[in-house]
């Protein structure tokens, strides 16, 4: 047997006593291989292992170490080809060592694509019998019958792999598998040494290098710090009383002190030698290079008043050159007269002044990227959108505050974590994130998606983040909520959906508005009949009422479904309650839904807004309605209205017994897109839209619920009365005490209609009165007969095919202005804005379909009498 026990020393002793570790290897080896049968083979193998050993010992070259011992390993073995291909080798190694080996299969062999080394063997007895791989196919083209790849490995570490082929078929024994073994673990330490000796050579050129710099300059790039080390080497290495550094400044063509050993009855900042004086200090700067001078007196004489005063009798002037350009003068100076500056003094002195140019430009160049860093950051942090720069792993390395804020936490926290912990899609696997698809060159990846644990629906983009040298490194993600986009997109969706129901609806309404006249009309001309049983009256009064309540339903329907501007005015908060209600009154009818409403007759009115309070008043209530159905198949919804104490609000209460909120989602039901109904039954932005109308009339809407005891929004609107009535036409004026049959005696009226029962029912309503009726089918018959007749007054349909009464009306003003304001038109859309509009600005009087005898008895008397 052999001993892996020998494998747990250190690295460190085995590269300090390799032989020992070696010949206790092979020792262990020999003793083990002498109680085998086959003493004679495992002689050999470990004098092969002794050998190789001992080689490895003696060479620190490791392509003769592997080159030698492939040969051997192969001798021993009996094989006719291998390889040792090293995964991670040291600089300057060979990657591959080949024998016996064709070109085409080396090739396969030295690829980690084709071939991945495993930490265990891969023997092959039989080529033939293996896998239809390229390797394969190559090994069997060159006739190899018997392949194996044992693994070399340092610890854990796979280091390569050794290939070994025989054109025999051939099986590996066990102890040539632990000879095999044995010679890998002596491989990988020799493959180990010999990469600690590059790294250690190598950091015994940078030492040398940094020790250089150093024994004058800290590695520091504090600039202040930096000049103060600059002057206390140079007074210590030149050996002179003080040092001082002056700094060039192009903007004042001068030479600034910036620093200096001689503090006392001296401030170097305010000393400046300039261009254009006689200095020495300036000649070594323009000549870029270093002077000498041992009597400054006698050779200054231009300066020689500044130089008595700075106390310099001799001095050394170094300039601090860098490739570009000169940057200063280093200054190294003595009192003493005849001072001599020794050669290696003025070495050392220029040897400094280089260094502290470099210093300089390097603290120059790191201010420079320090302050643009610094502005990195702060732009990197203010931006909304959540950025974090991810490793190829997905780990982060950098996040800025928005999505630190997003998390609840700071942006240190953030790094290293995984993206797929905060850009997780609601409902896919855990762990998965768009990270992956973005490693590749030139890969940019956007999606949306829900993240529950950043609050919003965000835009994900992901793009690949190279480093200076264009390899892969990782990748940026930026994340934009655009949560608010979405909500609107749903809100248009949503008025599309509403225009395209408010067109249908209208349609609708015209459409019934026309028959209901006719029963209306014909209902009450029954009644009037004496003839008539008393329960024919009474059935005749059932019908009339019955075409009332659908025209209270067709109202309400235009006035909600209608797509119309946002128009506040006066309005009263009970009237839009009771109208939401009748909307819903067949579906809570129906599914068993009571309500109580306790309205205060009191309130006042408010200027608001009524289609958005009612749209906000339905979804409350339909939301009310769906949660109590679920919970138990019935309901009971309560409205409520009241003012406030200080009557500066009206309070709008719905309350149900549904089964209530749990207090966890109180504070997210306003949230664009939180719902907990089921798929394809809510958008969640009912209550989120309903939210922001409130808010926008001034106003606030919350819930109070407790689970089980059912839910109560509470919608507070504030009092505004600005506005004492409302600008419109009027409709509808309260009947006068003139008589209408003396008022419309002998006149002549011309009814404009396209459906011929209504034209029939105006004939019938006016064939009591003394009056003359004409009628006309559009309006194009119209204008025929008042071409013929004088007419006193003109009853038209607004909206009929070929003429339209609009278009009567615009020709009327043209051909017969005296006309033009004894016209009443019938119309069965009032809610339609441009026919509201129509009126308004025509101060025209009409009869909204369908409508009752006694309201056209007073339209014609309000009208001829203004005319």
């Amino acid at each position: 047997m052999f001993f892996p026990v020998v494998l747990a020393i250190p690295t460190k002793i085995l590269s300090s006593n390799f032989n020992t570790f070696c010949l206790l290897l092979v020792a262990g080896l020999a003793t083990a291989s002498s109680a085998r049968k086959h003493g004679k083979t495992r002689l050999k193998e470990t004098e092969t292992l002794k050998k190789i050993a001992s080689m490895v010992n003696r060479s620190l070259e490791l392509n003769t170490v592997l080159v030698s011992t492939l040969e051997e390993i192969m001798n021993s073995l009996g094989m006719d080809a291998g390889i040792f291909r090293l995964r991670r080798i040291p600089e300057n190694s060979p990657r591959a060592v080949c024998r016996g080996f064709s070109t085409d299969t080396a090739a396969i062999l030295e690829d980690e694509k084709s071939v991945q080394p495993q930490s265990t063997p891969l023997i092959a007895s039989d080529v033939s019998q293996w896998n239809d791989s390229s390797l394969a196919k190559a090994l069997l083209k060159e006739g190899i019958r018997f392949f194996a790849m044992f693994p070399l490995m340092s610890g854990n570490r796979i280091l390569g792999s050794l290939s070994l082929a025989s054109r025999t078929a051939k099986n590996i024994t066990e102890s040539q598998k632990e000879f095999i073994d044995a010679l890998s673990e002596i491989l990988g330490v020799a493959i180990i040494n010999s990469q600690l000796r590059d790294q250690a050579n190598k950091l015994s050129e940078d030492l040398i290098a940094l020790q250089e710099v150093n024994k004058i300059i800290s590695q520091s790039f504090n600039l202040e710090d930096i000049i103060q080390r600059i002057v206390v080497e140079g007074k210590r290495l030149a050996k002179t009383s003080q040092c001082h550094l002056f700094l060039l400044d192009d903007q004042n063509q001068c030479l600034t002190g910036s620093a200096s050993t001689q503090t006392e009855n001296l401030d170097i900042r305010t000393v400046r030698i300039h261009f254009s004086d006689a200095s020495t200090a300036i000649t070594a700067l323009v000549e870029r290079k270093v002077i000498a001078i041992e009597d400054i007196p006698r050779d200054e004489k231009t300066k020689s008043v500044l130089m008595e005063t700075l106390g310099w009798r001799a001095a050394i002037f170094a300039p601090l050159l860098t490739k570009e350009q000169a940057i200063g003068v280093l200054v190294c100076s003595d009192d003493s007269r005849e001072r001599k500056f020794t050669n290696e003094e003025i070495l050392r002195a220029e040897t400094l002044a280089h260094q502290a140019a470099i210093a300089l430009e390097n603290a120059r160049l790191f201010q420079i990227i320090s302050r643009s860093q610094k502005d990195w950051e702060i732009t990197f942090d203010a931006m909304q959108d959540c950025v974090s720069v991810h490793d190829t792993t997905g780990k982060v390395i950098r996040a800025n505050v928005a999505l630190a804020r997003r998390l609840s936490t700071i942006p240190q926290k953030v790094i290293g974590r995984y993206c797929s912990e905060f850009y997780h899609p609601e409902g896919s696997v855990a762990g998965q994130c768009c990270h992956a698809n973005s490693l590749k060159p030139e890969a940019l990846f956007v999606e949306e998606v829900a993240l529950p644990a950043m609050g919003g629906v965000f835009q994900i983009s992901v793009s690949p983040r190279f480093d200076k040298n264009n390899r892969l490194v990782g990748s940026i993600h930026v994340a934009k909520d655009i949560s608010n986009e979405r909500q609107l997109q749903q809100q248009l969706i949503q008025s599309e959906k509403l225009s395209a129901i408010g067109e249908l609806i209208a349609g609708i309404a015209h459409e019934l508005n026309n028959p209901l006249t006719g029963v209306m009309g014909y209902s009450q001309l029954l009644q009037m009949r004496e003839d008539l049983d008393d329960r024919v009256k009474e059935n005749l009064f059932k019908i009339n009422n019955l075409a009332l309540r659908c025209q209270k339903i067709v109202q309400n329907l235009l006035s909600f479904a209608r797509k119309q501007k946002p128009e506040r005015t006066l309005s009263d908060i009970n009237d839009i309650l009771e109208k939401t209600v009748d909307l819903r009154s067949f579906q809570f009818q129906v599914n068993n839904v009571e309500i109580s409403q306790e309205l205060d007759r009191s309130l006042p009115k408010t200027i608001a807004d009524a289609q958005q309070l009612q749209q906000v008043f339905l979804n409350v209530m339909t939301n009310a309605e769906q949660a109590m159905l679920e919970a138990h198949g019935k309901g009971h919804l309560t409205i409520r209205t009241k003012t406030n104490a200080q009557e500066s609000h009206i309070t709008v209460e719905i309350a149900d017994d549904g089964p209530g909120i749990p207090e966890s989602r109180l504070t997210r039901i306003f949230d664009p897109f939180f719902t907990t109904k089921e798929v394809g039954k809510g958008t969640g932005l009912g209550l989120s839209l309903s939210y922001g109308m409130i808010k926008e009339h001034g106003g606030n809407i919350y819930a109070r619920s407790r689970l089980g005891e059912g839910s109560t929004f509470v919608i507070e609107l504030p009092i505004i009365s600005r506005l004492e009535t409302e600008n419109g036409p009027a409709p509808a004026l309260m009947p006068q005490s003139l008589q209408f049959e003396n008022l419309v005696r002998d006149k002549r009226i011309l009814v404009v209609d396209d459906e011929k029962y209504i034209l029939d029912f105006f004939v019938e309503v006016f064939l009591s009165f003394p009056m003359k009726v004409d009628t006309a089918s559009d309006g194009r018959a119209a204008m025929k007969k008042m071409q013929v007749f004088d007419y006193d007054l003109i009853i038209t349909d607004f909206k009929m095919p070929q003429m339209s009464g609009r278009d009567l009306f615009d020709w009327i003003r043209k051909n017969q202005p005296q006309l033009a304001r004894r016209i009443i038109f019938v119309t069965g859309d009032t809610v339609s804005p441009e026919t509201r509009s129509f009126f308004e600005n025509n101060n025209s009087r009409y009869l909204a379909k369908p409508f009752k005898i006694e309201e056209v008895k007073e339209a014609i008397q309000q009208t001829l009498n203004a005319g």
